[in-house]
Parts: structure tokens; C-alpha cells; sequence
């Protein structure tokens, strides 16, 4: 490639990249708005939400089956879908013309998922921020290739999505990460487990001679990590039982027996949101942040909800499968968070912030079985490194665990089925 055609090329991708960094923090900000305003309702009317929320559920799925339903529910899949079409190069329809990643579709998602908010639903905007951000990558490819028709249109859409979850999250290695393990789907490809397997045994071994310690010091070093072997396994297993449990009821909604038709399921499914939302005061609406980061931040569980990672479960399968726009990456961690509290609480751990960060990791990597985007993701959104080796555990076994209820991980299967369908 010439240089003056590299040097456009990598003009394309730089603002291609800025764009979504200023589109990620707008559509965060929306959706921020929406959500306070959602809960200024809930405390001001409390019993507005059983009419508000089935009504704007159904609002949210007729939005998508009417002016866009590539825009229904993650938006991962249909980026996974439309990178492995780049891949096999069908010039008959080529992909930078489909509707998985037109700038329409990308409209319609914000306009679903911020009606979902309004309504009280469990879902979260990362999932529906990459695929934004891969519609605004596939638009810049769309203006390249009429310079540069050889351009890699696969790449293009590859990188929108990892600029996408690092612009969600704030996480840039959890980008490259999830580019890796999910979207590429193995650079590491059967040797995966073989490396993080090695990677924790050599890690343990490590800590029982020489225990935690930084290679160069650290000013305010924490207690060792080997002593949170139970906390570890028991999240471990439950993250791995409920979140492979989470990934085949997504993958089979029959299983859930909800109407066929669109607006009655979307209905019920408000209807009963709006049921647990009343019970949970809203504590089960939106992304679960709010809840999660208090109680991170609070120094007892005395007031926490025993129930509260059962209602989030409950919700957000409910709202995912409602037909709306809407992500599942952060109501997966507040889930897990919820369960790490829980068994805190239950089994009486006195580091129960511990429990909700080994939960977090834990759900994530039975529902998504993406070990080390987990483990990534969790590390640099609390700064905690110096558990990798417990995360490392918990997301392995947790995966395993996962892959007995769902072999083939939930977005690759998506992808698949609606690719088929």
C-alpha cells in the first residue's frame, strides 16, 4: 500500500475512533438522564411503574419490528454476524450494505434502549454501544473503500467494536481483549484454556513461596489473596451455575413460553418488570450501578437485598427477551455483584467487597465465556490487580461450569442462529 493511501486509511480509523469516543459519552449521558428520570417516577409515584413500564416496553419492541429490527436486544451478535460475512466475501451482498450496522439501525438502538430506561428495564447501553460503534466504523469503511477498494472492511468493523466496549467500560485492554477472545474468536484460538489453566497453577505456586508482591513495590499492599480459596470456589461455581443458566435462557426463550406475537410478549414482559420493580422499589431497573457501587462503597451488608442478584436475573432476562434494544454486559456484573453480596451475607465472609468483585468476574464468564475479558474488565474498572489470581480462578472455573449449560458461547450462538434465520 502506497503511503499516501496508508496515511488516509489511518486518517479514516483516528477519526473514525474519536467519533465513537464522543458518540459513547453522549449516548452514556442519555442514557444517564433517562435512567434519574426513571427514578425521580419511581419515588415520586411509586405505582406509576405498573402502567409506565409495560407500556414503554411495548413502545421500545414496536420501535425496532417497525423501523428497525437489526437494532433488537445486544447488538454483539450482529456485529459478530456481519464480520464473519465480511470474512467470507459475498460480493453478491456485500457487507458494507447491510442493515446490522447502517447508521438507521444505530438510531433505532438509542431510541429502544433510552424507552427501556424510561420504562424500568434491566438492561445496560455496552452492548448497544458497540454496535453503534461498529455502525460508525462500517460507515467510515463505507467512504474509504471509494479510495481504497482493497481496504479490509473485516478490520474496520473488528476495531469499531473494541473502540466500542472501551468507550463503554473505559477499559481500553478489555477492547483489545474482547476483540480477541470474542470477536476475532481465537487469535488464542484452542490453546485458550491451556494458557490461563498455566498462567493460574504458576500464579499460585508463586504466591505460596513467595507470596503477593509487586516486582517493584507497592506503597499500600492488601493481605494475600490465598486466603480467599473458599469465596473463590463457591463464586466461582455459583457464577458459573446461574450465568450458564442466564446464557441458555437467552439462547431459548421458548423455554420461557412468552407469546409469539411481539407487542403481547413485550406486554407480559413489562408487566411482570413492573411486579419485581415494585417489590425492589426500582432497585432492578436499568443497568444496576447505582445499588452496586453504594454497597461497594458501603462498609456493611446489614441492609443489603438477600434477593436482589435473583430479581436482576429475573428482569433482565425478561427485558432482553422482550424484543427491545438493549445490552446485557453490565447487568451480567451487577448480577454477579448481587450474587457475591448474597453469599457474603449467607456464609458470613467478612470481604464481602471481595465476593461481589469474584461474582462479577464469575457470572460474566459463565454467561459470555470470555474468561479473560472478565477478569480484564473488572481489573481496570476497580484497580484491584492484586486479585487477579482469585479472578483468573473464578472466571475458569465459572466458564466450565457455563459450558455445560450453553457449549457454544451466547453470542457466537446468536450470531449463528440469526444468521441461519
Amino acid at each position: 500500500m502506497k503511503f499516501r493511501q496508508r496515511t488516509y486509511l489511518q486518517i479514516t480509523i483516528w477519526c473514525a475512533a474519536a467519533l465513537v469516543g464522543v458518540t459513547a459519552v453522549l449516548y452514556a449521558r442519555l442514557i444517564g438522564v433517562a435512567q434519574d428520570f426513571y427514578f425521580s417516577l419511581v419515588h415520586a409515584y411509586p405505582y406509576w411503574v405498573a402502567l409506565g413500564t409495560p407500556a414503554l416496553f411495548v413502545a421500545a419492541t414496536l420501535v425496532v419490528e417497525k423501523y428497525g429490527p437489526d437494532a433488537k436486544g445486544s447488538g454483539i451478535p450482529q456485529v459478530l454476524e456481519v464480520i464473519d460475512h465480511a470474512h467470507d466475501g459475498d460480493h453478491d451482498d456485500p457487507p458494507w450494505r447491510s442493515s446490522l450496522v447502517s447508521i438507521r439501525t444505530a438510531v433505532v438502538k438509542t431510541i429502544s434502549s433510552v424507552l427501556g430506561i424510561l420504562g424500568g428495564a434491566s438492561i445496560g447501553r455496552e452492548g448497544p454501544t458497540v454496535q453503534i460503534a461498529a455502525s460508525i466504523f462500517a460507515w467510515s469503511g463505507r467512504v474509504t473503500r471509494k479510495f481504497l477498494p482493497h481496504a479490509d472492511f473485516q478490520s474496520f468493523l473488528t476495531a469499531g467494536a473494541a473502540a466500542g466496549v472501551a468507550a463503554a467500560f473505559n477499559a481500553p485492554l478489555a477492547g483489545i481483549t474482547f476483540a480477541i477472545e470474542e470477536i476475532t474468536e481465537g487469535l488464542l484460538g484452542q490453546f485458550r484454556e491451556m494458557i490461563m489453566l498455566a498462567v493460574i497453577l504458576s500464579g499460585i505456586v508463586t504466591m505460596a513461596l513467595s507470596g503477593n508482591y509487586l516486582y517493584f513495590g507497592h506503597p499500600s499492599m492488601l493481605s494475600s489473596s490465598a486466603a480467599l480459596i473458599p469465596e473463590t470456589l463457591i463464586l466461582g461455581v455459583v457464577g458459573g451455575l446461574f450465568g450458564g443458566l442466564f446464557a441458555r435462557l437467552l439462547a431459548y426463550p421458548e423455554l420461557m413460553h412468552l407469546p409469539s406475537q411481539g407487542w403481547k410478549k413485550a406486554l407480559l414482559c413489562g408487566i411482570l418488570c413492573s411486579g419485581v420493580g415494585l417489590l425492589s422499589g426500582g432497585a432492578t431497573a436499568g443497568s444496576g450501578y447505582e445499588i452496586t457501587r453504594s454497597f461497594l462503597e458501603n462498609s456493611s451488608l446489614e441492609k443489603w437485598p438477600l434477593f436482589f442478584g435473583l430479581e436482576k436475573f429475573f428482569t433482565t432476562v425478561l427485558s432482553y427477551l422482550s424484543g427491545m434494544a438493549g445490552g446485557i454486559f453490565s447487568p451480567c456484573l451487577s448480577i454477579g455483584a448481587g450474587l457475591g453480596f448474597s453469599v457474603a451475607k449467607l456464609c458470613q465472609f467478612a470481604n464481602f467487597k471481595v465476593c461481589a468483585l469474584l461474582g462479577m468476574v464469575a457470572f460474566f464468564s459463565g454467561v459470555i465465556q470470555a474468561p479473560l475479558t472478565a477478569v480484564i474488565i473488572i481489573m481496570e474498572m476497580t484497580d484491584e490487580h492484586i486479585l487477579i489470581i482469585p479472578f483468573m480462578v473464578a472466571a475458569f472455573l465459572a466458564r466450565r461450569i457455563g459450558q455445560q449449560f450453553m457449549p457454544i458461547p451466547l453470542y457466537r450462538f446468536l450470531a449463528d442462529k440469526n444468521r441461519k434465520g
